[in-house]
């Protein structure tokens, strides 16, 4: 009966998802032949409205997995904690079930593996695991079809190898939400879910968040090190992977494919030498880049609060609210990182 009432769910899923290479991105120009964007998505409008904009430095792209580094400083503390689930946002969703956990995190037979492989059958559901925003959602060369979601606690996670893809860029999520089906596309052996965590870009193990035992948080705050966010420093030695350095994309504005699109520095290793994006090339944002700017991140400490952090710094608490995506009644964690500049 289990078996009847997956293919049956199976089925119905595929009618809500489609072919990647029909969808017309927001930022298609004019005279594209693609279908139009169903009238049921939920797109972004303004810059605002993007998950962790300025903890980003600005940066928001749908066509590449890592923008560049961000190297941002968070002073001397090794840790960086993350609060994943407020009270306001839906709770956690696993990427998918009737799973099996086959390929971890690391080094394996010495290629690293930027994520886990979750094995399931062909067309399974898979959804987002927390609210957020589609960054990208494409044909990405070996990842395959490949969903990016950057969510509002400021990680992203990456679903790739999909066979269908069923969102948009730019398009808002919620946690538990349809986003595609379990495939095989790109370098793929055997229909497997390849699903990857990422702050500022940088990945980590996905096994620090989550417990594909039980399929829960291992806690609603996550520690990450330092150190397993650097490239240079992480012992597995992470691939290279493909870097843009293209400008910010703008979701209100459509362009044009540009005619000075940079090439891509490096390839990953799981990832194949044919870079050229198959959708447009975003372009600079009406919303000045203040990348160049001094970030300046506190830490938080006993005692701390959103007033008296806001008077130390000589700013006010709306600007931290939306620095750091959090309202008024987020509860301040001790070694939590806040945005104040």
């Amino acid at each position: 009966m289990k078996k009847i009432t997956l293919l049956l769910f199976t089925t119905l899923t595929a009618f809500t998802c489609f072919a990647q290479d029909d969808i017309l991105s927001p930022f298609d120009g004019p005279g594209t032949t693609s279908t139009p964007l169903p009238a049921d998505k939920d797109l972004i409008t303004e810059n605002y409205q993007i998950p962790s904009y300025n903890l980003y430095l600005q940066d928001w792209n749908t066509e590449y997995l890592k923008i560049k580094s961000l190297g941002i400083s968070f002073g001397n503390n090794e840790d960086i904690k993350i609060i994943l689930v407020e009270s306001h946002n839906n709770a956690f969703s696993m990427p998918c079930d009737m799973y099996r956990l086959t390929s971890k995190y690391g080094n394996r037979k010495g290629t690293p593996h930027t994520g886990v492989d979750l094995a399931l059958t062909k067309g399974a559901p898979i959804r987002c695991c927390f609210d957020g925003v589609v960054r990208m959602a494409k044909d990405y060369s070996s990842y395959g079809k490949t969903v990016v979601v950057r969510h509002y606690n400021g990680l992203e996670t990456v679903y790739a190898h999909l066979d269908s893809i069923c969102v948009v860029p730019n398009e808002m999520v919620t946690a538990g939400q349809l986003i595609g089906t379990a495939g095989s596309t790109g370098r793929a052996s055997g229909v497997h879910l390849h699903f990857e965590t990422r702050f500022l870009y940088e990945h980590f193990d996905p096994e620090k968040m989550i417990d594909f035992g039980s399929g829960d948080l291992i806690s609603n705050i996550l520690t990450i090190a330092k150190s397993e966010l650097d490239f240079d420093k992480a012992p597995e030695a992470p691939a290279k992977e493909q870097v843009s350095t293209s400008t910010t994309n703008n979701p209100t504005t459509a362009t044009t494919p540009s005619s000075n699109n940079t090439t891509p520095a490096a390839t990953p290793t799981n990832t194949n030498t044919n870079t050229n994006p198959t959708t447009t090339t975003p372009s600079k944002p009406s919303t000045p880049n203040n990348s160049n700017s001094e970030t300046v991140i506190h830490t938080v400490v006993s005692g701390d609060t959103l007033y008296g952090i806001a008077r130390k710094y000589g700013t006010t608490v709306d600007k931290l609210l939306k620095l750091n995506n959090i309202t008024e009644e987020s509860k301040l964690q001790l070694g939590q990182k806040i945005r104040v500049k």
